[in-house]
């Protein structure tokens, strides 16, 4: 009975070691899904916020035909002074209605960005669509690519450097990196701008070669970093990108 009973707990073991890779690559996906779906949903009540006030200062007669000092306020004007969540009395334009200022004083900041999330990363090269994390540490790669801290902001001079895992699993994080090529593009989403990067070389370093990290002059780069070959890696992937202007 005690070696039937042993018998069935080996099999139930070896059972979960076989399964647990499955089981854990699909949480992780699940938990990319949801981050990006979080993002997602905030975009949507922004781009909603901003339709209704605008249809708000429609209504009292602020957009495109109020004056102010013999100028037109435009549509891009008006998004800005809704987009502040309080307007004083004293920085009221003199011909604003008071309703229209009450519509911008009470207009509601957007949803916040998911916890430690910078953006999204884009490249249609390879069917790539992940959250960027703030920290390239284990926890964040486990789940999309990351960022490295002490590199460069997106769209900012510098080297805006993002790491990822090379998943043996088709298509995940980083597992298509080397398709890309020289003249693809990238696209990093940081909700409140899009940049658009062109690659620009692909390299394999040895991965003591952290000159990859380093910035040059006035450029503004990115560089994704994965690991190569996939299994027992001894080099890095690297592919660089300039900005688009």
């Amino acid at each position: 009975m005690i070696r039937r009973m042993l018998a069935i707990l080996l099999i139930l073991l070896g059972a979960c070691l076989f399964l647990y890779p499955t089981i854990n690559d699909r949480y992780e996906s699940y938990q990319q899904h949801q981050i990006l779906q979080q993002w997602q949903e905030n975009m949507q009540a922004m781009d909603q916020l901003i339709g209704e006030e605008t249809e708000q200062l429609r209504a009292v007669g602020v957009w495109n035909t109020t004056s102010v000092g013999g100028d037109v306020i435009s549509s891009s004007d008006v998004n800005v002074m809704v987009s502040e969540p309080l307007v004083s009395e004293s920085a009221k334009p003199p011909s604003v209605s008071d309703t229209a200022v009450k519509v911008m004083a009470t207009a509601k900041p957007p949803s916040a960005k998911p916890k430690n999330m910078e953006g999204v990363l884009s490249i249609d090269k390879i069917d790539l669509k992940l959250p960027i994390l703030s920290g390239a540490t284990m926890d964040n790669m486990k789940v999309a690519v990351a960022s490295i801290a002490n590199t460069g902001k997106a769209g900012a001079i510098g080297n805006y450097a993002i790491a990822g895992h090379r998943n043996l699993t088709y298509g995940k994080n980083f597992n298509r990196l080397d398709e890309v090529v020289p003249g693809d593009l990238i696209e990093v989403d940081t909700g409140s701008q899009k940049f658009v990067y062109s690659v620009a070389e692909k390299l394999y370093v040895l991965p003591t070669d952290v000159w990859v990290l380093q910035s040059k002059g006035s450029n503004r780069e990115i560089t994704l970093i994965t690991c190569d070959p996939m299994v027992d890696p001894t080099h890095r992937l690297i592919v660089k990108g300039k900005l688009v202007e």
